[in-house]
């Protein structure tokens, strides 16, 4: 069985280019929960990461809280 992941748009903080993140739903909810645990984005067009600024934790929050809220797929054996 496959990890669940959580989908949520990045902007490149060298050159403003938005794209998708997926990130392991166990990773983002330990970043979230957790003032000593950062979560590290990642832009490809710079392949370049940087820890999520608070206000960028703010939006991850939003987008872990619609995904829990949707109706999720049953698992795969």
């Amino acid at each position: 069985m496959s990890e669940p992941m959580v989908q949520f748009p990045v902007t490149c903080p060298k050159c403003g280019t938005e794209s998708i993140a997926r990130y392991p739903v166990a990773d983002v909810a330990t970043a979230l929960l957790s003032r000593s645990t950062p979560l590290k984005l990642y832009a490809p067009c710079h392949d370049y990461y940087w820890t999520a600024s608070q206000w960028e934790l703010q939006q991850v929050r939003q987008y872990m809280g619609a995904w829990l809220a949707a109706p999720q797929p049953a698992p795969q054996e």
